[in-house]
């Protein structure tokens, strides 16, 4: 099967929403939390536990979309280029 290339924002929003919708199922309402970061207050961020979670789940949506799918982001072209 012949690798299928989209553009990178595309495929990266594509695997950030199913890895968020994942982690919020797991997480439910603690997956959010305000930022500790002085200034940041009034901003929501995944809570530590949530955010390690995300991560394993954007990776695993990526290796799932090129195994099953063969797509692949086009960062791959100008990469290679």
């Amino acid at each position: 099967m012949a690798k299928i290339f989209i553009d990178n924002s595309r495929y990266m929003e594509f695997i950030d929403e199913i890895a968020t919708q994942i982690t919020i199922q797991r997480f439910g309402e603690d997956t959010y939390a305000p930022s500790s970061e002085v200034g940041q207050e009034h901003v929501m961020m995944f809570q530590e536990d949530a955010q390690d979670f995300y991560n394993e789940q954007y990776d695993w949506v990526e290796t799932m979309l090129i195994n099953t799918l063969n797509i692949h982001s086009n960062n791959e072209l100008i990469n290679d280029n």
